[in-house]
């Protein structure tokens, strides 16, 4: 199969080759020509043939259509072309039509020494078994063997039927009554508690602001926040979450439909923290008017209407 080749590189020879076809298909634009027929170039290219191990010297691209032998052994062509010139090299099997005739055979060289004996080869596989032999006569009656054991005593027969019942006999008397058990340890739990001091006015309108915290340590908490609010216009709606900041629990929502009523909200929820995390009640409103109450508005008695309260269950 040819190969076409421009530039420098080494390309592949298929072992066994014995001469190459170099065609050029592209000579450059003024090319060097001597008075060779058919006409000799000069400044084509170079290539050098190679074994693996090393190059021949170097031989010039001289014509449109070149042999090329090649030495016994050969598997490489180291190539430079020149000046845009490009080849097309088909290779062909057989002989270096350029070889010279095979000389004739040399003296035998002196016989070499005896080399050391080899090893012992591995033992051959174990033939078949033969035929079995004819069966001899029977021996001579043995003596009586001693008399066996004893055998084993037979099975337990089954039981008779069970007797008539008796007649049934007086009460015991009543036993003492046991010593009173020690007082166990007395139960405790884990609160925390907290209570809106002054009022809060979400703002701006539609962002959460924080209304109350708690920080819960690690474990299982039951958490209730109350919230007491009102509108100083009416309409607005209010939203109040329980939430880490990033989870949230419980939420609700409230309309003001009257001006300053209040309204009382209370959520709830189970948390269970991994680490010491702060817990919060916090409220957003529509507009800037609505107000989360620390004391109730008719009647109230201390700042306890907005409270926020967690009991440790685990």
């Amino acid at each position: 199969m040819p190969y076409s080749l421009s530039g420098t590189g080494v390309h592949a020879i298929t072992p066994g080759t014995g001469w190459l076809e170099v065609h050029v298909t592209t000579l450059p634009g003024a090319p060097g020509v001597g008075r060779g027929n058919p006409a000799n170039y000069y400044e084509l290219g170079l290539i050098r043939l190679g074994d693996g191990t090393g190059f021949w010297p170097t031989q010039p691209i001289d014509a449109e259509h070149q042999v090329i032998g090649c030495p016994i052994g050969i598997t490489q062509i180291g190539y430079a072309l020149f000046s845009g010139t490009v080849i097309e090299v088909t290779e062909a099997a057989g002989v270096n039509p350029f070889s010279g005739p095979a000389g004739s055979a040399g003296a035998t060289g002196a016989t070499g020494a005896t080399g050391a004996t080899g090893a012992a080869g591995a033992a051959g596989a174990t033939g078949p078994a033969g035929p079995a032999g004819a069966t001899g006569p029977a021996g001579a009656t043995g003596a009586t063997g001693a008399a066996g054991a004893t055998g084993a005593t037979g099975a337990t027969g089954a039981a008779g039927p069970a007797g008539p019942t008796g007649a049934t006999g007086p009460t015991g008397a009543t036993g003492a009554t046991g010593a009173t058990g020690a007082t166990g340890p007395a139960g405790s739990i884990t609160s925390s508690t907290t209570a809106l001091t002054a009022d809060v006015t979400p703002t701006p309108a539609n962002t959460y602001t924080d209304v109350l915290s708690l920080s819960l340590a690690a474990g299982t908490w039951f958490v209730e926040a109350t919230a007491n609010c009102n509108s100083v216009l009416s309409s607005p709606n209010a939203t109040l979450e329980l939430t880490d900041g990033t989870t949230v629990v419980a939420s609700a929502e409230v309309s003001f439909n009257l001006l300053n009523a209040p309204i009382s909200v209370t959520l709830h929820g189970i948390v269970t923290p991994t680490t010491t995390t702060t817990w919060k009640l916090r409220a957003a409103a529509t507009t800037t008017n609505v107000r989360i109450k620390a004391a109730a508005i008719f009647n109230g008695v201390g700042n306890n209407a907005t409270r926020m309260t967690a009991l440790q269950i685990a």
